[in-house]
Parts: structure tokens; C-alpha cells; sequence
């Protein structure tokens, strides 16, 4: 199997243990009674931290540096930038449904932060 694709098939995997890190965040903060804003931010922050350590380490088998704590954070605003413009394009100028759009504003988001990780955060020749 190609390198690029056992990468990819890890960084699924690391995904759906940053969405259930988040959500247990998200509910276990929800139900001793946090705001949602706070317990959206919390979710999210483990579930990021989740994505660095383990993406790192599992799916690129990288070393962690203040230079690649950076590149992660900057590789994920535009990750998600990505993700805001093409939900923002797509709800505005199309006849898609709301949620097939955030779909795709997801796989955009996905498919843009794999990138961005495999070829900048965590290259070693970088």
C-alpha cells in the first residue's frame, strides 16, 4: 500500500478518536452544567490536541518542536478557513441543502489539514 494511503486510512482513524474526545468533552462538561460555548471550545481544544499527538506520532511518525506546534496551528485556522469559505460558497451561491454543504465544508477541511500535515507540519525535510 502506498505511503500516502496508509497515511491517509491513520489520519481517519486519529479523526474518529478526535470527534469521540470531543463530543465526551462536549457532553461530560454540558451535563455539570458549563455553557455551550464553553464546552464547544473545551471539546474542540482536547480533540486538537488529540489530532497533534496522535497525527504526529501515528500517522506521520514525526518529532514534536515548538516549529511544528506552530505549523499545526497555523495548518489548522487554515484547515478550517477552508472548511468557512467553502460552506460559505456553498450555502450562498447554490441549491445544495444546508447540511450536504457543511458535508462537503468537512471533506474540504479534511482532505485541505492531511495536506497541509503531510507536506508542512510534519515533513521532515521541512
Amino acid at each position: 500500500m502506498p505511503l500516502v494511503v496508509e497515511q491517509f486510512l491513520k489520519y481517519g482513524l486519529v479523526g474518529v478518536m478526535n470527534t469521540v474526545i470531543t463530543l465526551s468533552v462536549i457532553a461530560g462538561l454540558s451535563y455539570i452544567g458549563f455553557a455551550p460555548v464553553t464546552c464547544n471550545i473545551a471539546g474542540y481544544a482536547f480533540g486538537l490536541l488529540n489530532s497533534f499527538l496522535f497525527n504526529g506520532r501515528f500517522t506521520f511518525d514525526s518529532t514534536y518542536n515548538r516549529r511544528v506546534a506552530y505549523r499545526f496551528l497555523i495548518g489548522f485556522a487554515l484547515a478550517y478557513g477552508l472548511n468557512l469559505i467553502v460552506l460559505v460558497a456553498l450555502t450562498r451561491q447554490s441549491d445544495l441543502p444546508e447540511m450536504a454543504s457543511q458535508l462537503v465544508a468537512m471533506v474540504a477541511y479534511n482532505v485541505g489539514f492531511f495536506l497541509v500535515m503531510k507536506f508542512w507540519v510534519f515533513d521532515k525535510d521541512g
